[in-house]
């Protein structure tokens, strides 16, 4: 059988590698491997979620999981039963048929316009005694 890796660099790569080996995990466990890595409290959330947003299928959103995720298109996070008092536990997954990898679509070029600066000739400026007699 042919060995599948994942793409992603950096820290998402290193954590990836982990989810893949280890098979089973929680969010906190995935935030704990972030942090191993040096990153702030905050910063490990935020990546343990973008980590864990792929989905096999999704009614909302995309079940690619998240535009950052690196491997949303190959792989995904099945939720496993929860029993009662415990944590969530993920169990990593491999895609029967890859989907197409997430792009940003940009609609189309945006060209900067020059604004006309035309100059039209105002009502000359009356003073208080003309506005009264006018009135």
């Amino acid at each position: 059988m042919k060995k599948r890796t994942l793409p992603g660099k950096g820290n998402y790569g290193v954590v990836s590698a982990w989810m893949q080996k280890t098979r089973i995990y929680t969010k906190s466990q995935v935030v704990a491997e972030f942090a191993k890595l040096g990153l702030s409290e905050k910063a490990s959330l935020a990546s343990a979620v973008v980590l864990l947003s792929p989905r096999k299928s999704s009614n909302r959103g995309d079940c690619r999981g998240n535009m950052s995720n690196p491997w949303g298109h190959l792989a995904y996070n099945e939720k496993l039963h929860r029993k009662a008092g415990e944590e969530q536990k993920f169990m990593f997954r491999w895609r029967v048929k890859a989907m197409a990898p997430h792009r940003r679509v940009v609609e189309g070029k945006v060209e900067a316009q020059k604004s006309s600066t035309k100059v039209t000739a105002k009502s000359p400026a009356k003073s208080k005694a003309q506005a009264k007699a006018t009135v």
